[in-house]
């Protein structure tokens, strides 16, 4: 047995031959996955698809913008910021020299998302510390494993070859729990059809929004003769700014317009229906990437709560444990973790925040200042903004005023 097996995206070990190359041996090669569509999938050529490149845009920015905290267990249940542990700050404000916190989670989600793996090499200091983050190309990293079960990765041409510990790799929906699938793959059909669609409308709108026209002539022409004709005729009726232009036909030429089958005129609610099922691939919310159709003012706001528990938590989740697994030592794990701050991207209307952070004073479960400072305003000047109210119809069990 070889030292070691590689494993290919979908997670299974890479047997092929030239002779017999099943689809990841052409995918290294510059190959795709092609669609009944007639359109050839890559992960990059799937951007061409507007839905799915809003889908990516929003679940990355969307992560990318939260605050990623590393958060201390203390004695009495309760928890503090571990702002002096050498982390927060490496995840908080700069993961690498060249990259500020927003750019590298931007980055890595949206490798997670197109390509179903992330990856990132981890640098220590001589205490065996993380101290930068070092994101790889997907594309260029090879998954190895030996006999022995243990992983390592090839970073590609004069980067050798990494131990797991040394990796930090972000994996999306996975059939072994050690590659991530390549969701492009997977509805590259659905992908397909919706960028035939465009393209089609583009052509369509290029040549001034109208269909076909049959040139009849009298007489019999020669190839040549057709062949000039032809090219007369686009030069000057094709394109949208050619649409209201007056055709003038001699030698007793006339012109019969084709007209649009049911198929065609019917294109435009098949890519609307293309683009819900890309959005439910990706679990968006539809009015995120400006489908409005099914969406009201009364159930906006319960969308976007929607779109934050069921999209992007699964992913921050995945990013906290993963961090968690490969950033800390192990008699850190106890009492350290890592956690994203979702305040921003489920904030609600400002009458809605202040009814409920008015009954949140009221009972005694925040202070004023914890309400200001949720809000991004300093505390009470006079000091009495850190105190919290109890009801006048309350009492502490064994308050010495207790009736």
């Amino acid at each position: 047995m070889a030292i070691f097996d590689v494993l290919s995206g979908s997670g299974h070990p890479l047997r092929s031959s030239v002779d017999n190359p099943e689809s990841w041996f052409t995918n290294i090669f510059g190959g795709t996955s092609s669609s009944r569509a007639g359109i050839k999938i890559t992960p990059d050529k799937a951007l061409n698809s507007i839905t799915f490149f809003s889908c990516v845009k929003v679940i990355s920015e969307d992560l990318a913008k939260l605050p990623l905290d590393l958060f201390e267990r203390l004695e009495d249940g309760s928890r503090s910021k571990a702002r002096s542990h050498g982390l927060f700050k490496l995840l908080r404000r700069k993961p690498n020299p060249f990259q500020t916190a927003f750019q590298f989670k931007l980055m890595m989600q949206l490798h997670v998302c197109m390509r179903g793996n992330a990856y990132a090499v981890i640098q220590h200091d001589n205490n065996g510390n993380p101290t930068a983050l070092i994101p790889q190309h997907p594309d260029k990293v090879t998954v190895l494993k030996t006999s022995e079960g243990e992983l390592f990765y090839d970073l590609g041409k004069e980067k050798g070859i990494a131990p797991a510990e040394n990796v930090l790799h972000l994996r999306g929906m996975s059939y072994d729990g050690i590659m991530g699938v390549n969701l492009v793959y997977q509805i590259a059909e659905t992908l397909g059809l919706d960028i035939a669609s465009t393209e089609h409308a583009a052509a369509y709108f290029g040549n001034g929004a109208r269909p076909g026209v049959i040139l009849e002539h009298p007489k019999t022409l020669s190839p040549e003769a057709k062949t000039e004709i032809k090219k007369k005729w686009d030069e000057q009726y094709n394109g949208a700014a050619n649409t209201q232009s007056v055709a003038v036909l001699a030698e007793g030429m006339k012109a019969e317009v084709m007209k649009l089958n049911h198929v065609e005129s019917q294109f435009l609610e098949s890519r609307s229906f293309t683009a819900y099922q890309i959005c439910g691939a990706l679990r968006v919310a539809p009015h995120l990437v400006g489908l409005m159709e099914k969406a009201t003012f009364s159930n906006i706001e319960h969308q976007g709560q929607s779109h934050a528990g069921n999209c992007i938590q699964p992913h921050t989740v995945m990013w906290a444990e993963c961090l968690a697994d490969k950033l800390l030592f192990e008699d850190e794990k106890e009492d350290f973790y890592f956690e994203f701050n979702f305040d921003s991207l489920i904030q609600t209307d400002f009458e809605t925040r202040m009814n409920g952070y008015g009954k949140a004073i009221d009972s005694g479960i925040m202070s004023p200042d914890e309400v200001r400072q949720k809000e991004n305003m300093n505390i009470r000047p006079d000091g009495r903004g850190g105190e919290y109210r109890l009801p006048k119809n309350m009492s502490l069990s064994g308050d010495k005023n207790e009736e």
